[in-house]
């Protein structure tokens, strides 16, 4: 199915039009207990709360937005969707348009796959790209007439610039920690959790489950190396993959090397 999520960064480009500072990009992540150093509670604590603080000015952009736009197919909502194959849902900020027409393609693609007469699939798709050009319009439109929604986005666009600097530099080791189990467990019903912060080397972690997979990723995953008692088998990173070990597999460890400064949550799974 056809998906582009065309939000904030419209937005974002008429903040740099009016010689707002450029900033990064930034995910979601959550606070929690640690098992390291104090040194590295502080730091990784402080990019939980930056991440939250960029969520806060997302959602205030979004809200203005909604409320002075000229079609309520254009108001923005944040939802946590399913992802095939993975336990993590993704968060998806879409306009209401941009949703019903990607309802639509699906309903008639399926149609079209058992033989069913009706509408022809790319129809949806066309009409999902003409309201996409309209959509972009009222928002540039709207960036640039309304002082509130201005002010909104040059906040958001600050937040981002500060996230882009606590996480650029730092030290070069590795940081990590694991997230211990709450009255409501984990997130996703993982069984275990760690949150890590990478340095100039590759991280190492010994599996306690067989299944696993990588979120909250802020940053650039170059590579993953699965070492077992069976061998190593290099793995492609996918962003909302779940990996599997093989039943025969034993004693396995996972190699992560990433940018430094990258950011990501190791969730394992029975």
């Amino acid at each position: 199915m056809f998906r582009k999520a065309a939000t904030v960064a419209i937005l974002l480009g008429v903040a740099a039009l009016r010689s707002v500072a450029d900033g990064g990009e930034a995910d979601a992540g959550q606070a929690a207990a640690a098992t390291t150093a104090p040194d590295e509670i502080i730091v990784l604590g402080r990019i939980d709360e930056l991440r939250r603080q960029l969520r806060l000015a997302e959602g205030a952009v979004y809200e203005r937005f909604n409320e002075i736009n000229s079609d309520d197919r254009f108001d923005i909502h944040c939802r946590m969707e399913p992802v095939i194959d993975s336990h993590i849902p993704e968060r998806a900020c879409l306009a209401n348009f941009w949703r019903e027409q990607d309802s639509n393609y699906g309903k008639a693609l399926l149609g079209y796959w058992r033989g069913e007469p009706g509408s022809i699939p790319e129809q949806y798709h066309a009409e999902q790209l003409s309201m996409q050009q309209r959509f972009k319009e009222e928002m540039l439109r709207l960036a640039t007439a309304d002082e509130q929604l201005y002010q909104a986005v040059a906040r958001l666009r600050d937040a981002q610039r500060e996230f882009a600097e606590a996480t650029g530099g730092g030290p070069a080791r590795t940081l990590w920690r694991q997230v211990m189990r709450g009255t409501d467990g984990l997130p996703f019903g993982a069984q275990a959790m760690f949150e890590v912060r990478m340095g100039r080397e590759p991280w190492s972690h010994p599996l306690t489950q067989r299944t696993f997979t990588i979120g909250d990723v802020s940053g650039e995953i170059r590579k993953l190396q699965l070492e077992c008692d069976q061998g190593s088998v290099p793995i492609e990173y996918q962003a909302g993959v779940d990996w599997s070990l093989p039943s025969k597999w034993s004693a396995c460890k996972l190699r992560v090397d990433a940018k430094r400064a990258t950011t990501f949550a190791l969730y394992e799974f029975e």
